[in-house]
């Protein structure tokens, strides 16, 4: 009898120390996004909403297709944000020139390009010389970008990224912070589409938090 009494009380504490472990796992599986704390802040009246993103990588592709009519819809109370972001030295180059682009005002016509050319088109940008060459395809003055490809700006703005993406534990892209205070991933939304239905969400809950 003492044998079979200990046997329950242990199966029910191990039974209660799982879901004590696993139960904030759980309720950002629930949410969709799991709260963190960075310096981000919203600008005054407005919701920051900063995507995390790769130009090699397939899954932020995909969530592009997502993002443009999304976008078209946005309220003018929320500020989007695109940030390329390097969690590997492979990275680096495709990085560089997002913000390369952004110097120069670039990335509206070359963003889409970028992504098509390399997931549609199998072209390969692996380079400084390559990607100079597929920019200047698109209207843009090689020797500026490769200026700015390599110079102070980029290189502080991959930082400045890199800080923020560390304090907000991004794992894996693509990535939305919301606010400084929310990180919606797929694996936590289900989706691309359902990561967006989040932020959407999120955005309301701010709204309501400022009345």
């Amino acid at each position: 009898m003492l044998v079979t009494r200990l046997k329950t009380l242990t199966t029910a504490l191990l039974a209660t120390a799982a879901l004590i472990l696993t139960t904030p796992a759980m309720a950002a599986e629930g949410n969709g996004y799991r709260e963190v704390q960075t310096d981000v802040s919203s600008p005054e009246g407005k919701v920051l909403v900063q995507e995390f993103f790769w130009y090699g990588c397939p899954h932020c592709y995909y969530l592009e297709g997502e993002l443009e009519p999304w976008l078209e819809e946005l309220d003018e109370d929320v500020v989007f944000e695109r940030r390329a972001l390097a969690l590997g030295q492979h990275w680096l180059p495709l990085t560089r020139a997002f913000y390369a682009a952004d110097q120069l005002d670039a990335v509206e016509k070359t963003h889409a390009k970028v992504f098509h050319a390399i997931h549609e088109e199998g072209t390969r940008l692996t380079d400084a010389d390559s990607i100079a060459d597929f920019y200047a395809e698109q209207g843009v003055d090689r020797e500026a970008f490769l200026e700015a490809f390599n110079g102070f700006g980029t290189q502080n703005a991959i930082r400045q990224t890199g800080q923020i993406a560390q304090a907000a534990e991004v794992r894996g892209v693509p990535a939305l912070l919301v606010d400084g205070r929310f990180l919606v991933t797929g694996r936590l939304a289900g989706g691309n589409v359902e990561m967006l239905e989040v932020v959407d969400s999120l955005v309301e809950q701010i709204r309501d938090e400022r009345r």
